[in-house]
């Protein structure tokens, strides 16, 4: 426990130090421990491997790992919250990699731990997660919903507007898919609602959600508005996203319920290209059936089936639905043309998926209804009457669209004409005719809506360029009153204005000889505090660097004093090796308080003087060698440091294990600037070097830790070879300055 408690020590001493300055460390707070600091680290070094774009497995790992170690160092602690994070780091980690069902327990293991030991946001995001994990089918789907809704209330409870309203815009098309219209419709309207108080221009999505809602209402006029809304918003907006290719699928689709499809064509021609500029292959797949859909109603069977080949090939790997979808539409296209060859082929298809066992009987009543048509033109009248029973059988429960309905009424039509009964065929032909009529009225009244909804666009447009008309009259005629009063009143005080001058001009001069004296004693006495300033300014930043020296120095005298009381070898050991670590970060600051450079170290001077330092304070430094060629090269305080402690921890490691039993030897120490401005620092030893290196790079052991995380922090490269005899370490970085809000140090 004894070494944990010195990691977290030192820890806690070099974030203190290195955040003299760094305005990006705040969000620690002055009492925040050194686990939760680690684990915050943590969590956002896993989020940044979450949130680059596509899923690679080396990301998911490390993600993995990470929460593996918060787990770690949380249970050690027994910190609970931190344990909880680790749940919910898996969890989200498991739907990255499209594996929602396995993050199920992990989320509900998340949100049982931080809803007792977590923040509220972080409540929130685990129902969230766990949301996730649920279908879109039965009691599954109101369990999601209801998750859902237990985050967005806590979002909303914080007062942040945006996630709650783009939580509303996601639940309102869960509501959607569940057939809730009523509650999809207020999700979504409170989700413009905010978006709008918020300023928030990006609305084409939710309008098009509210425009697929209105279509499953059967509210015609009302969802041509918002999917022709969508479209305008998100032309304004140049978006060229997969989002702009469903609005125009979308909006292509409300214009085929009208048979207008010259207009639906040109929707789908719209969304092609964007799908397929998105990567987006389920996007092209449905947008090529529609296409091949409209073609085969313009009879151009040939360029349908290119259509569906197309569809077919790039689209991922197919399920049930989705090919019989194809199969359907090639059937019909195959009867259509009187091929009824190679019609059969595809009714053969249909007949083996509509036998599986377990197919969703919503997908076995869209086969009754093409495997009844297949069967009845090619006159095999009795098979045909089975399913057209089945399928009138299941409508209460499976309803279909009257154009089906019409359809299977005239095919029913067609059966009892076979078989001679003209009495049922004619109830049959009756209801033919009531559903078609039926069905031309509705799609006349949508076209109706259509042309109305025209009507009042253009009205509107019209009306706006009558008022823009009337506002520029009107202008123009304001602009003429104010000229002839402006003449007029420039008339009476034109001699007013003159000899005002002749005075103006004099008590101008008078007032400006005053203020310029003013602004000279003014500028005089500005110059003197700003020099003032910056003689303070020297003075505090060395004043800094000298109780930072100072502090460390008593620390490191505390530390000695301390380990005068212990008997624990290790404990020694790590209270020396911290005293060394902390003294190469002393030595910065004291040769920063004694030089008139306050910003950059000469590494020229500092590395023989810790050298000089670690080999009188080591044992076995009396018999060693050293080698130091080092090149003229000032290092800033946030590149010294780290390259201090490597270093440290590089040398100290030579002194103690490359030459047992006082056995004498060389260490060589480099630093050289390359020609590509790379520094390349170089600690070599002649001892007897190590067994196997990947085990040493692979290890636990803090010094490795260390050197590893301090050579990421310089932007380098680490390395560790065998020099034959003896060991190599060497750390490549890049010279460049830093800006000085980002100077900080992380410890990996």
């Amino acid at each position: 426990m004894n070494k944990y408690i010195f990691i977290a020590c030192f820890i806690g001493i070099l974030l203190l130090t290195t955040c003299i300055g760094c305005e990006g460390r705040r969000d620690h707070g002055r009492d925040a421990l050194p686990d939760t600091v680690m684990i915050g680290e943590l969590m956002r070094h896993a989020e940044r491997c979450l949130e680059k774009p596509g899923s690679f497995k080396e990301d998911m790992d490390s993600a993995m790992n990470i929460a593996g170690e918060i787990e770690r160092i949380s249970k050690q602690q027994q910190y609970q919250r931190g344990i909880g994070l680790s749940w919910l780091l898996r969890a989200k980690t498991l739907r990255e990699m499209g594996q929602s069902a396995k993050a199920g327990e992990p989320a509900a293991k998340a949100l049982e731990i931080l809803g007792q030991a977590g923040t509220a946001r972080e409540k929130a995001q685990a129902l969230i997660e766990l949301g996730g994990t649920y279908d879109n089918d039965g009691d599954d789907m109101s369990r999601k919903i209801a998750l859902y809704e237990q985050g967005m209330q806590i979002y909303a409870g914080l007062g942040e507007k945006l996630t709650e309203a783009q939580l509303r815009e996601f639940i309102g098309d869960l509501y959607q898919v569940k057939q809730d219209y009523t509650n999809a419709l207020n999700n979504l309207n409170k989700a413009v609602s905010l978006y709008q108080e918020l300023g928030y221009k990006r609305l084409q999505g939710v309008y098009g959600l509210i425009g697929a809602v209105y279509v499953k209402m059967d509210k015609f006029q009302e969802s041509l508005r918002y999917n022709t809304l969508a479209v305008k918003i998100g032309e304004e907006l140049k978006d060229s996203g997969s989002l702009m290719a469903t609005i125009y699928n979308r909006l292509g689709d409300c214009y085929w319920s009208i048979e207008n499809h010259r207009q639906a064509m040109a929707c789908y021609n719209k969304a092609l290209p964007i799908a397929y500029a998105n990567k987006d292959s389920f996007a092209v797949m449905n947008i090529e059936i529609n296409i091949a859909r409209v073609l085969a109603k313009r009879k151009s069977y040939r360029q349908a089936l290119d259509s569906l080949d197309i569809g077919m090939a790039i689209a991922p790997e197919l399920d049930v639905y989705d090919e019989g979808l194809f199969n359907i539409l090639r059937m019909h296209i195959y009867m259509a043309t009187d091929d009824m060859q190679h019609a059969e082929i595809y009714f053969r298809k249909l007949k083996a998926v509509y036998d599986q066992a377990d197919l969703h009987e919503n997908m076995r009543q869209a086969l009754r209804f093409s495997m009844a048509s297949y069967l009845v033109k090619a006159g095999r009248f009795t098979e045909g009457r089975q399913y057209l029973d089945a399928m009138s059988g299941m409508l209460d429960r499976y309803p279909v669209i009257k154009s089906k309905r019409a359809t299977a009424e005239y095919l029913h039509y067609q059966i009892d004409s076979a078989a001679g009964n003209p009495g049922m065929a004619l109830a049959h032909f009756r209801n033919f005719k009531s559903i078609s009529d039926s069905l031309r009225n509705m799609i006349q009244s949508r076209q109706l809506g259509e042309l109305q909804f025209q009507f009042e666009t253009e009205k509107k447009d019209n009306d706006i360029k009558l008022l823009v008309q009337k506002s520029r009259a009107q202008a123009i005629s304001l602009q003429k009153e104010k000229i002839i009063r402006n003449v007029t009143i420039a008339g009476g005080f034109l001699l007013i204005v003159f000899l005002g001058l002749i005075y103006s001009r004099y008590r101008n001069k008078q007032i400006m000889n005053v203020r310029l004296k003013t602004q000279r004693d003014e500028i005089n006495r500005q110059n003197e505090d700003l020099r003032r300033l910056v003689d303070d300014k020297e003075w505090l930043l060395k004043e800094i660097h000298h109780r930072v020296k100072n502090n460390l120095q008593v620390i490191i005298s505390l530390l000695n004093t301390q380990s005068r009381y212990l008997n624990n070898k290790d404990a020694i050991d790590a209270i020396r090796n911290s005293q060394q670590r902390m003294y190469s970060m002393s030595l910065i600051h004291q040769r920063l308080y004694q030089t008139d450079n306050l910003s950059k170290i000469d590494m020229r001077w500092y590395i023989p003087e810790l050298i000089g330092y670690m080999k009188d304070g080591h044992e076995a430094g009396d018999n060693k060698e050293f080698i130091v060629d080092c090149e003229h090269i000032e290092l800033e305080v946030v590149q010294a440091v780290p390259l201090g402690l490597i270093l440290n921890e590089a040398i100290s490691n030579s002194l103690k294990y490359a030459f047992p039993n006082g056995k004498k030897g060389t260490i060589t120490v480099s630093l050289k600037m390359g020609d590509d401005k790379n520094c390349q620092l170089s600690i070599s030893d002649n001892g007897i070097g190590i067994g196997d290196l990947n085990e040493a790079l692979q290890s636990d052991s803090l010094g490795m830790r260390l050197m590893q995380g301090l050579s990421e922090q310089l932007d380098g490269v680490f390395s560790l070879v065998d020099n034959c005899p003896g060991v190599r370490i060497g750390v490549t970085f890049p010279y460049h300055e830093f800006a000085p809000e980002k100077r900080k140090y992380i410890l990996n």
